[in-house]
């Protein structure tokens, strides 16, 4: 590695804000593909039922859990956007 990526990796250990979005990112990652499990498992489930009631309710969910995850992943998408415009204060 040379020197300014030493200082790079350096900058952003010490630098608390990015700190704090990278451990956000990780998270938001891990919950958006555990609803994406739960979305598919109840669509496997929809498609086994017949009982009208409890195909609303499913489908209830299964709306409720998509729009979650869409949420998430918009998020996801502002914070990567956020990581480029922050400024590089270190250069040589």
């Amino acid at each position: 590695m040379n020197i300014q990526k030493l200082l790079e990796k350096a900058e952003s250990f010490l630098n608390a804000d990015e700190r704090k979005r990278k451990e956000k990112r990780k998270h938001l990652k891990h919950v958006i593909k555990k609803l994406k499990k739960h979305e598919k498992s109840l669509v496997n489930q929809l498609d086994s039922e017949v009982d009208p009631a409890i195909r609303d309710e499913l489908e209830k969910e299964i709306t409720l859990a998509h729009a979650h995850r869409k949420k998430g992943l918009k998020v996801l998408k502002q914070l990567k956007k956020d990581k480029k415009s922050l400024p590089q204060s270190i250069e040589i």
